[in-house]
């Protein structure tokens, strides 16, 4: 495998789709890839999988042996990845010129803060993994729900210390004026305080300017890949960051290293 992207977000910004249509722009750029699927719950997937968790851990039966309903079972079956990662990685060494796309649970929790998702991931990809964190553009064009998905981001960031990218995804969704609004809070987190006291008026306490700020100085405002998954823009961005990341270029993620 020349490297794996593991995509995660909150339920609802896209995944499996991103999933599809990045593999699907690498092929017809005759880039050899492959999507594994790690949600053991899904009932629809726009694509097959090259390589299915579903085909050795059964929600139905998790449900059955454990005496769960829906959401028990999709846990307990989020930590039983874990022991069958030598079955994904001898399938994983049939891929070995691939880049390999990681569809993650659809619900955020479920692979980005179980105790084991980093363990998972070191398994996998060893040092050539990284992140994709997929956030909603609709969601993202408030100032409060740009700051809401920044914080999920870091917390994805902290959990796993890895090279991560901030896919703003359904970019199709709002106007030019939005996306250029939000590129604004991105570069300079006096414009996003100011639109966020502008939106909350009376909750804006001198904490939250600290907070801004804080996102810069810890390294969580970095680059915003807007992405449509409908036509397939920004795709071409974020092979540009794997083929960086996975062919050891210099200061590829200096951010994640020891001096």
């Amino acid at each position: 495998m020349r490297g794996g992207l593991f995509v995660t977000g909150p339920a609802g910004t896209g995944k499996s789709t991103f999933c599809n249509t990045l593999n699907n722009w690498l092929q017809s750029q005759q880039y050899e890839s492959a999507i594994v699927n790690l949600d053991p719950g899904v009932e629809y997937s726009p694509y097959t999988p090259d390589i299915d968790i579903r085909d050795v851990i059964s929600l139905d039966a998790v449900m059955k042996e454990y005496g769960l309903g829906p959401n028990g079972a999709q846990v307990v079956a989020a930590d039983l990845i874990l022991d069958h990662t030598e079955s994904i990685i001898s399938q994983l060494e049939e891929l070995s010129d691939h880049y390999v796309i990681f569809d993650t649970p659809g619900q955020v929790e479920l692979f980005s803060f179980r105790q084991g998702s980093p363990m998972l991931v070191d398994s996998l990809a060893g040092d050539k993994g990284m992140i994709c964190f997929l956030a909603d553009a609709v969601v993202g064009s408030t100032p409060s729900g740009f700051i809401s998905q920044k914080m999920l981001f870091g917390s994805v960031f902290f959990r796993f210390f890895r090279p991560m990218l901030f896919v703003l995804n359904k970019s199709d969704l709002i106007s030019p004026d939005q996306m250029d609004r939000i590129m604004s809070w991105e570069n300079d987190p006096e414009i996003l305080y100011d639109a966020f006291a502008e939106e909350k008026q009376k909750m804006v306490k001198d904490f939250y300017l600290e907070m801004v700020k804080s996102f810069r100085e810890s390294g969580l405002m970095t680059r915003i890949f807007p992405t449509s998954s409908v036509n397939a823009e920004g795709f071409e961005d974020i092979y540009s960051q794997m083929s960086l990341m996975f062919s050891g270029g210099e200061d590829t993620d200096t951010m994640y290293r020891d001096e």
